[in-house]
């Protein structure tokens, strides 16, 4: 299948340099390095890539690639964001250029172009894969160090939790504790060597996980306990979810999931419950290790 027409192509502004153009599938190459996505490649999404591409015989929007500075003209470039894209193209038995958007940079800034891209393309990361991105940016040897506001605009997380991670990152270092790479993971001063969890595969997490919602599903099911009236008061219900978990798993939820602990001190003050003072400036020195 050849390419059919040109496509408007956009420019990106997170690297010093970048050039709109065609470049050939052979030359585009992956680097697990600049890969922020858990589950690797989505076959539904690609799917449905490569069906518009058969469909309109026209190109997809263009993938970001990184020439390093100072590389010569014509060589290897590496895939920053458009994974599925790609896979679509070499499904379908693309034979021309692909629309791209080559950026020159550093590896520093290079790191930005790939979470930017991923961030905020049509198959977003997850809230895990978010948190576990903006972990690997505050551990990232970069110089200069990535500041709180790159992070939390790369990553789209909050900047307290970039400062959490930045003490954390600071923590292990200092206590000599084994970094796993997964913030669900690191987070915790949790003997990683005789912790269970920590050899669940992801598979086994998630069936522990859903277990554990069919569980509480079960317990709260009125219909179940017609024995106990009071579950049919939902905010009873909800009022007691509040109390079980406390104000500190609350606000942890709210971080983890919506990425901004801000919403849950704004809960917990709604709800009479306490919250404690947040400073975002982004003087704190960067750890450098």
């Amino acid at each position: 299948m050849e390419r059919k027409g040109l496509m408007q192509m956009n420019r990106v502004t997170a690297s010093p340099v970048d050039v709109a153009g065609f470049v050939s599938i052979d030359r585009i190459q992956y680097d697990d390095a600049f890969c922020f996505r858990a589950g690797g490649i989505d076959l539904a999404h690609k799917a449905d890539l490569a069906s518009t591409i058969r469909n309109t015989e026209r190109a997809l929007d263009p993938v970001i690639l990184w020439q390093p500075e100072g590389q010569p003209e014509g060589g290897k470039l590496t895939l920053l964001d458009g994974a599925h894209r790609l896979a679509a193209y070499r499904a379908v038995g693309w034979s021309g250029p692909v629309p791209a958007i080559i950026v020159t940079c550093d590896r520093r800034a290079a790191l930005r172009a790939a979470l930017s891209g991923n961030s905020r393309r049509s198959l977003q990361l997850t809230q895990a894969e978010r948190m576990d991105a903006a972990w690997r940016l505050v551990r990232e040897p970069a110089v200069p160090p990535y500041k709180v506001r790159e992070i939390v605009a790369a990553a789209d997380v909050s900047p307290r939790t970039v400062k959490y991670m930045r003490d954390r990152f600071r923590t292990m270092h200092e206590e000599k504790i084994e970094i796993t790479g997964q913030w669900s993971r690191d987070r915790t001063s949790a003997d990683l060597a005789d912790d269970p969890l920590t050899a669940m595969t992801d598979a086994q997490r998630k069936a522990e996980t859903d277990k554990l919602a069919s569980d509480l599903r079960d317990f709260l099911d009125r219909r179940k306990h017609p024995e106990r009236p009071i579950l049919r008061d939902s905010q009873a219900v909800e009022e007691a979810i509040f109390a079980a978990l406390g104000d500190k798993r609350i606000k942890h939820m709210f971080e983890y999931f919506f990425g901004d602990a801000e919403e849950g001190d704004e809960w917990l003050e709604l709800s009479g419950g306490g919250s404690e003072p947040d400073d975002d400036d982004d003087d704190t020195p960067e750890p450098n290790f």
